[in-house]
Order: C-alpha cells, then sequence, then structure tokens
C-alpha cells in the first residue's frame, strides 16, 4: 500500500472517532493510518465484492477525481459495472426516480440528436446581425 501512494492520514481536527481503530500513530497534528489492519479489512472487502459479483449483484463504481477517471471507467467496462467519473450529483441515490426520469431524457435526446431531429427543433436565426464597437 506504501508503493501505491495510498492516503495515510488526516488531520488531528478533521477526524471521526470511529476511525480510533484505524489509526496508529499521531504526528505533527497528523492521524497516521495504521496500514496492516486497513489492508486485511481491504481484502475482506474485496472478498465480499467478489462473492457478490459471482451471485450476480450489480455495484455502482465511483471515482471522481481526474486522475481516477479513466481507471474507473475502465475497470466499470470491464467489470460490467455502473460508473460515475466526472460529477457525483447530489441525491444521485436517494432520489433515485428524479436522477432515472432525466438519464432517460438524456438518452432521448442523444437517439434525436443522432438522427438529426434534435436540429429541427432547436432552430436559430442565421442573420443575426453582428454589432461591432463603435471607437
Amino acid at each position: 500500500m506504501m508503493e501505491a501512494g495510498v492516503h495515510f492520514g488526516h488531520g488531528t481536527r478533521k477526524w471521526n472517532p470511529k476511525m480510533a481503530p484505524y489509526i496508529s500513530a499521531k504526528r505533527k497534528g497528523i492521524h497516521i493510518t495504521n496500514l496492516t489492519r486497513t489492508a486485511r479489512f481491504l481484502s475482506e472487502a474485496c472478498d465480499l465484492v467478489f462473492d457478490a459479483a459471482s451471485r450476480g449483484k450489480q455495484f455502482l463504481i465511483v471515482g471522481t477525481k481526474n486522475k481516477e477517471a479513466d481507471s474507473v471507467a475502465w475497470a466499470a467496462i470491464r467489470a460490467r459495472c455502473h460508473y460515475v467519473n466526472k460529477k457525483w450529483l447530489g441525491g444521485m441515490l436517494t432520489n433515485w426516480s428524479t436522477t432515472e426520469t432525466r438519464l432517460h431524457k438524456f438518452r432521448d435526446l442523444r437517439t434525436e440528436q443522432k438522427t438529426g431531429g434534435l436540429s429541427r427543433r432547436y432552430l436559430r436565426v442565421k442573420t443575426v446581425p453582428k454589432i461591432y464597437p463603435v471607437w
């Protein structure tokens, strides 16, 4: 985990007491994460995910940082999972009915754009007079 450059800790002012078992030390105002314990629990989590995937469960992979975007998309496509790699919208899971209707609307607009119907819907006047500044 150290070679991979994982996140090692947080400031002591911003921490959740539930994370106390995962903190190994406190240095210069930073709680240092216990990497051996984290690796063990990460391994258990991976086993749970593999078991669920073998039973045909669906997953949502989320990684919205610029560095992660390509690898999240690659891993999700490879695993045939859903993914979010650009921007996480608030309420995407808790307000799923609204999100789903907007996704259907977006899909309809995409197909209409491919068939050329979108250009007929939104006509723009092409003879807009150009306004030049007077000096």
